[in-house]
């Protein structure tokens, strides 16, 4: 089961092609979610190729500084700038490389984009839906707006009320208690 929502995570996690406005959020994402889904079904594509695009779309979407920074949580402040750029880069990779290898295993899932909420004036939650044959999940994904470009950026996504940056952050935590920040780095 925990697979299956990796799966669905990576498979809306991967939706968007380029950071997007406000107005555009909802049918970007509808038309997104139709390239990936037909990129996933493409029979002809190989598998480098695939995963290169699935990364070109990530790269664009996602927020990795902040996606790291959230996830370490207050240990953020303990890293040199050096220790902050390996981690952004591993965990970057490690999102990536977890993404993709779910992404083999779709099978035709169906995604509904329902709602945006403004929580805030620079923070949107998406709720959409992945309708499987058996069950649907609800998939939220956290938007915030970025300062220096005004485009709205995901920094986190929920399955099923789990948030991904939190479960991470729960895991960096109890590993920083009694490891060094340098031995995480190099666990990524």
């Amino acid at each position: 089961m925990l697979k299956k929502f990796i799966l669905i995570y990576s498979m809306l996690a991967l939706t968007l092609l380029f950071a997007i406005s406000e107005p555009q959020i909802k049918s970007v994402m509808g038309q997104k979610v139709q390239e990936i889904t037909t990129l996933l079904q493409d029979k002809s594509l190989e598998k480098e190729s695939k995963q290169n695009s699935v990364y070109a779309i990530i790269d664009s979407i996602f927020d990795y500084r902040i996606m790291s920074k959230v996830s370490l949580g207050k240990q953020w402040k303990n890293f040199t700038e050096k220790q902050k750029e390996e981690f952004i880069a591993k965990y970057e990779y490690k999102l990536k490389a977890s993404y993709f290898d779910k992404l083999e295993l779709y099978t035709d899932e169906k995604v509904l984009i329902k709602e945006i909420e403004k929580v805030k004036s620079n923070r949107i939650k998406v709720h959409s839906d992945i309708i499987g044959k058996d069950d649907t999940y609800e998939i939220i994904y956290k938007f915030y707006k970025a300062k220096e470009s005004s485009n709205w950026l995901i920094y986190d996504v929920e399955i099923t009320g789990v948030s991904i940056i939190q479960t991470y952050r729960k895991q960096f935590s109890e590993f920083l208690r009694s490891k060094s920040i340098d031995k995480l780095i190099e666990s990524l």
